[in-house]
């Protein structure tokens, strides 16, 4: 029998019958993609097709694209596609961006601009780029800006920058009508300027701010004096729907919690301290005002993080006993550690935190620097039972000084009543509580080798 099928080819027909219907497929698979390349004019696509395809370029891609045909220039010109502005202040000054927001500037919603690769030499020409944007959105007389968030700032704290862009940037302010999101976040402004910039943001838009961001608003000597100055404090008191507020510790006082309390009832959600200036940080709120703000939003949660400016003194104990006030419904801990730590006033604030905050704290991140005492590491996340994420770093020059803390973690966790799930991170690295330490060990001694 094998000889006779010997002349199809094949030994056996089945075989042959396969093969031929396998390169028949693959043939019209092949002819299915070259027509779908080559049979199809591209040029033609419906417009809104073109758009949502747009909606996910970056700019370089939109104008390489953009250069195909007629069709796709006109989408790319298109209002609808251009909502979102995004800028880098330390690129080269471009005109033809300048003359693009002009013709764009009436259907931008969101403006995002952002200075934290700026360098020393940049500050003249961005700080001109910056003000001839202004001077562009101005033109465009865009009075339905959403989002506004000019972030590092760091040529408006030049006093020989010219030309300035503060009143430019009020004046924009003050004839939005929509504003949502405010982020002037490290600015480092004058007191005056500060105020004026948040005196404007709100006149027309306190009803429809909900997320306001002024960390570092205005320079370390003014701090405290924008606490205290009663345009802050009527600001404050007209943002009745505010949910998401970021700003310095400096700026907070009992008057302030308590003008939340009575303006953003049940609409504030989400508080973030920012605490750098640890040298002169005095008591700023106390217990009671914490507990009024608390009950007026009770889906409040406060994130704090702790940021040391230098190296060279302690400032734990009293000075984080100031910012993390009892009865604050602390969510969240960024803790940056100095590298000179005294270990008994590091011991006591520990145990404070732990008495304090044992319940509502769910996110703990601590940057150790070189401290690796593990034993009072391994106290302090026994106490606190509800973690739901951990996340520590430490610079450490030994294998086991890592793995000592490891295992401190390990056996707090274990030891917590709720055994609550938490995730841990360890120098960048997963922690898998699942697994045992040996395992855990055996990896982290692949990693090192």
């Amino acid at each position: 029998m094998g000889a006779e099928w010997s002349r199809f080819g094949t030994s056996n027909p089945s075989k042959r019958f396969k093969r031929e219907t396998d390169d028949t497929v693959d043939a019209a698979n092949n002819r299915t993609q070259q027509s779908l390349f080559t049979g199809i004019d591209w040029s033609r696509l419906p417009y809104l097709v073109l758009v949502q395809v747009f909606q996910h370029l970056d700019n370089p891609d939109r104008y390489h694209a953009a250069l195909t045909c007629k069709s796709w220039l006109l989408t790319f010109s298109s209002p609808a596609l251009w909502r979102t502005g995004h800028f880098k202040l330390n690129t080269k000054y471009s005109q033809s961006l300048i003359s693009f927001v002009e013709t764009m500037g009436k259907s931008l919603l969101h403006i995002i601009a952002d200075g934290t690769e700026l360098q020393d030499g940049d500050i003249s020409s961005s700080n001109r780029f910056l003000s001839d944007l202004l001077d562009a959105l101005l033109t465009a007389n865009n009075r339905k800006l959403e989002t506004l968030s000019l972030t590092n700032m760091r040529m408006l704290r030049s006093p020989f920058a010219y030309p300035r862009c503060e009143e430019k940037l009020a004046s924009l302010l003050e004839n939005q009508r929509k504003l949502q999101v405010l982020d002037l976040s490290n600015a480092g402004l004058v007191l005056c300027e500060g105020l004026d910039l948040l005196v404007a943001a709100t006149l027309n838009c306190h009803t429809t701010l909900h997320t306001l961001h002024i960390n570092g608003l205005v320079n370390q000597s003014c701090s405290r004096a924008l606490a205290r100055h009663s345009n802050f404090l009527l600001v404050v008191s007209s943002l009745s729907k505010l949910s998401h507020l970021q700003l310095s510790h400096a700026y907070l006082s009992d008057t302030v919690l308590y003008l939340l309390a009575a303006t953003a009832c049940n609409s504030l959600r989400v508080m973030t301290v920012h605490a750098n200036n640890l040298y002169d940080c005095s008591i700023r709120t106390t217990p009671s005002a914490w507990q009024a703000l608390s009950s007026a939003c009770p889906a409040l949660k406060v994130e704090v993080l702790i940021q040391p400016m230098t190296s060279v003194y302690c400032y734990y104990g009293v000075s984080v006993g100031n910012i993390l006030t009892p009865s604050m419904p602390l969510h969240k801990l960024h803790w940056i550690f100095a590298r000179t730590v005294d270990k008994a006033r590091l011991q006591h604030c520990f145990q404070r935190i732990a008495a304090n905050f044992q319940i509502s704290l769910r996110h703990l991140h601590i940057d150790l620097g070189l401290f690796e005492d593990s034993d009072i590491l391994g106290d302090f996340f026994k106490r606190c039972h509800n973690l739901e994420s951990l996340s520590v770093k430490l610079t450490t020059f030994e294998m086991l000084g890592e793995f000592k803390v490891e295992q401190q973690i390990r056996r707090a966790i274990a030891s917590h009543p709720t055994k609550h799930v938490c995730n841990v991170n360890l120098n960048g690295r997963d922690v898998s509580l699942t697994q045992g330490w040996l395992t855990s060990f055996v990896g982290l001694l692949a990693r090192v080798v």
